[in-house]
């Protein structure tokens, strides 16, 4: 009786190994991350998702006390539909991700915030810890004239005329929150000239040809900036516009053959208009000559 039991005990640890071992096989296949020797024993600590999220927080925690401010002016709603009003929410979700990923992220505050439009409700929705107070966004109803004084502002608009030339630590610039692909107003100019403030855009006519309006996403703008304060290069900023809105060299050459092409087809055409008329002239004044026999 004895060693029956002692078998039966046996028989059931190696079925509870089985089954652990089962298990084990299991969470690998689905798991994406690599996984070493005997019952998952490695000599490297893995790095969750969690812990990232929590390091990415520090650094805008970080920023929040040393960094260099910019603010993203949310109160272009009423000049937006639904549609657009969402598109804004998602661009600002991406700039919120683009800054916090950076080495030396912005202290970004968005000002004049209205949480009854659909932009902060879309924002609100797919960010559920945007009002807890350890969650590294701020935002606000106030406005900006309100946290910094006048002096140190710059609206960047692409209707003034003043160049940026370079990146200043000191200033404190501001990106108006608009998505409207229907419209070119200059509403943003309209706003800094009545608050009177600072103007400035981006010399993007200096590096580029564009194909259509000079018009930037959010994220493409917080990129550019991100890549301004930390080389103040404007050709490395630049490389976050679009390829597909410029025009590139190869196409600038073509589109310069294609008119030298058309201009000496204009002054051939001419030259033979011109040459027949005087012709025609030459005949009409001597009609007992004839045509010619050539």
């Amino acid at each position: 009786m004895v060693r029956l039991g002692q078998k039966l005990k046996k028989e059931r640890k190696q079925e509870e190994i089985a089954k652990r071992r089962e298990e084990l096989m299991k969470a690998t296949a689905a798991n994406d991350h690599i996984v070493y020797g005997l019952f998952h024993n490695t000599m490297f600590l893995r790095i969750y998702d969690s812990k990232m999220d929590h390091f990415h927080n520090n650094r805008l925690v970080q920023a929040m006390q040393f960094g260099c401010n910019l603010v993203i002016d949310c109160s272009y709603d009423d000049y937006m539909n639904d549609k657009e009003m969402r598109n804004t929410a998602k661009q600002l979700m991406l700039c919120f991700a683009l800054n916090r990923s950076h080495e030396e992220p912005f202290n970004i505050h968005h000002c004049n915030a209205n949480y009854g439009k659909t932009t902060m409700k879309q924002l609100e929705k797919h960010l559920v810890q945007i009002h807890q107070p350890e969650f590294p966004f701020n935002v606000t109803d106030r406005s900006y004239t309100e946290l910094f004084p006048k002096e140190r502002l710059v609206y960047l608009t692409p209707h003034c005329k003043n160049d940026l030339t370079e990146f200043n630590p000191d200033d404190v610039y501001i990106i108006g929150a608009m998505v409207d692909k229907s419209s070119q107003e200059a509403v943003s100019l309209g706003k800094a000239k009545k608050l009177g403030l600072r103007m400035a855009r981006l010399p993007l006519d200096r590096y580029f040809q564009f194909k259509s309006g000079k018009s930037l996403t959010l994220d493409q703008m917080v990129a550019i900036m991100l890549e301004l304060k930390t080389s103040n290069n404007f050709e490395k900023a630049f490389q976050h516009v679009p390829r597909r809105k410029i025009t590139t060299v190869d196409e600038v050459a073509a589109k310069e053959q294609e008119m030298r092409e058309v201009a000496k087809f204009k002054f051939n055409f001419n030259n033979k208009w011109t040459g027949d008329k005087r012709n025609n002239s030459k005949q009409s004044s001597h009609p007992k000559l004839g045509k010619g026999r050539y």
